[in-house]
């Protein structure tokens, strides 16, 4: 039969046919394979981050979680029960964690980031932001106008409705009494009380649609938008002013990091605050297609995370410091990055 096989063989290589041979070698996918086992896939999309100053968390749109107790040096993977898909994640005053699903669903997760459970949202409001109040509380903002609350981690929720057409996109609390909203058309509401009650600003001008918005104390914030615009507000969100953006592209994320304000967002892009205006930020990352979560670890780094599996913790001023899940990506990056 080998003999057959090796004459087989030999004809067809002689008229280019080789690969008609039903005598050749199977294909080796264990490389393949190889590559789904890890951790993190080049296929990830990942859209929320968090950190409780343990362990960060990411999630994806596929409904993957991944986590890591050591600063992002390892981490380990998880798939949600279908469908799912992460679009935000928080930390909780315990440590523990809570994370937002697009189909309608808060996840509530331990300290460790390894347990996770489902708690349904109530009606039809589609969920865009998620916040966890210093007293446990746990607040969903979304479509509709539409607030939701719960005192009970998820078991039973109560609805503050707006009675207005607009997507609520952002949802902070400053601190255990202040809290703001942001949304679709510029819609700014704010709390002095905890969330017994709001009271709806005057909207950031231009039919401003925020992407992520951020409080540095009861004053001042800024919010990120559509065409790389960044409104700047130093009375609580009743006025707003536009900051020059270099980088000339959309924010998705607004983190701040000690004393530093950042912007992470479209073309993979990072920006860092200078004086009233927003100036490039040179991570040494090759850039994905955009950077979309991401999470403060210390003083001087935070993960960063967006679409194409990236995933990695970035250092001022502008050097990678790991990225232990794709060594190709630090060989690729900018001759300024240096790997921890």
């Amino acid at each position: 039969m080998n003999t057959i096989c090796r004459g087989l063989s030999t004809l067809l290589l002689l008229y280019g046919l080789q690969g008609l041979s039903g005598c050749m070698q199977a294909p080796d996918f264990s490389a393949v394979k190889a590559e789904r086992q890890k951790p993190v896939l080049r296929t990830d999309t990942f859209q929320s981050a968090s950190s409780n100053g343990k362990v960060l968390v990411a999630g994806t749109a596929s409904g993957a979680l991944v986590s890591s107790a050591d600063a992002g040096r390892s981490w380990s993977r998880q798939r949600l029960a279908s469908p799912a898909s992460v679009i935000a994640l928080s930390a909780c005053a315990d440590g523990s964690f809570i994370g937002l699903d697009f189909y309608r669903k808060v996840w509530i997760g331990d300290a460790t980031g390894q347990q996770w459970s489902a708690r349904p949202l109530p009606g039809k409001t589609n969920p865009m932001a998620i916040a966890c109040a210093p007293d446990g509380r746990l607040w969903v903002a979304g479509s509709h106008t539409m607030l939701l609350s719960s005192a009970d981690r998820g078991q039973t929720w109560t609805a503050t409705d707006f009675d207005e057409d607009a997507l609520l996109t952002t949802l902070q609390f400053i601190d255990d009494q202040h809290a703001i909203v942001t949304g679709e058309f510029g819609t700014v509401l704010t709390s002095a009380d905890a969330g017994k009650t709001w009271v709806r600003q005057a909207p950031i001008p231009g039919d401003f649609y925020p992407y992520a918005t951020v409080f540095t104390d009861r004053l001042n914030g800024w919010s990120s938008g559509l065409g790389g615009v960044i409104q700047h507000t130093a009375d609580g969100g009743k006025t707003w002013r536009a900051q020059d953006n270099h980088a000339a592209a959309p924010m998705y994320t607004l983190l701040r990091q000690g004393d530093e304000l950042y912007g992470l967002g479209g073309g993979g892009l990072m920006v860092v605050k200078r004086g009233d205006t927003w100036e490039r930020f040179d991570h040494g990352l090759v850039p994905p297609a955009y950077l979309a979560a991401g999470a403060v670890l210390d003083a001087r780094s935070m993960l960063v995370a967006g679409s194409a599996g990236a995933l990695h913790v970035v250092t001022a001023p502008g050097q990678i410091a790991l990225a232990a899940h794709d060594p190709q990506a630090l060989a690729q990056s900018h001759p300024q990055g240096a790997a921890r």
